[in-house]
């Protein structure tokens, strides 16, 4: 096994990667240890994957830090117009931005100022509704929270031709999110969080 610190060689994105697979996750309440038990699967050839984890302003670079130090990928704060990378893990920099996909290719960070969605900046259904162009290379999951941020964003990425995937019940902290996004349609499997890291990487692959 590589170790967390082994080093991590950063490339942008060649041209025949410009449409490369991608992995979304959408999280609130109960959502940092459920993306822990997540992140802990990615390696530094994971693909690349973006993160919406509903934090107090105050702690969005201590979250960033904390889910660095338990993944071999690479945690980072997003920077407005970065081309997606392997073995690259991208939350917001702050709640003063939501965190989406450009509509273009080749496929890079679009920082958003708008308002908040559902009270929440950033807004899972930000993040979901900006990938729906590029839901053929696309992956998500959305896991425990309050509330329905995100359910609408995965019936739109499903419905686009996205892999989605619901925390299940049992597992989940707060049964809001996933719940919902079950009840309108838009998880296609609903997982355990012990299994959803491994199922997120294996979809990913396969849509080569």
């Amino acid at each position: 096994m590589e170790s967390m610190n082994a080093p991590f060689n950063r490339r942008p994105a060649t041209k025949h990667e410009a449409a490369q697979n991608f992995i979304l996750v959408g999280s609130s309440t109960g959502g940092v240890d459920a993306l822990i038990q997540i992140l802990r699967h990615f390696g530094p050839d994971c693909p690349p994957t973006l993160i919406v984890q509903h934090t107090g302003s105050q702690f969005a670079q201590s979250l960033i830090r904390l889910l660095d130090s338990a993944t071999r990928a690479k945690v980072v704060a997003a920077q407005d117009g970065a081309l997606l990378e392997r073995g690259v893990v991208y939350l917001s920099p702050s709640t003063e931005q939501h965190l989406c996909l450009a509509d273009n290719l080749p496929q890079r960070i679009a920082l958003s100022q708008a308002p908040p969605r559902t009270s929440h900046r950033p807004s899972v259904d930000a993040l979901f509704e900006s990938a729906v162009p590029h839901a053929a290379n696309a992956t998500a999951a959305i896991l425990t929270g309050m509330g329905k941020d995100g359910a609408h964003g995965l019936l739109a990425l499903r419905k686009a031709g996205a892999q989605t995937v619901g925390q299940d019940e049992g597992t989940s902290i707060v049964y809001g999110m996933p719940r919902v996004a079950q009840a309108l349609g838009g998880v296609a499997r609903a997982l355990p969080i012990t299994e959803i890291g491994p199922a997120l990487l294996r979809a990913a692959i396969q849509r080569t």
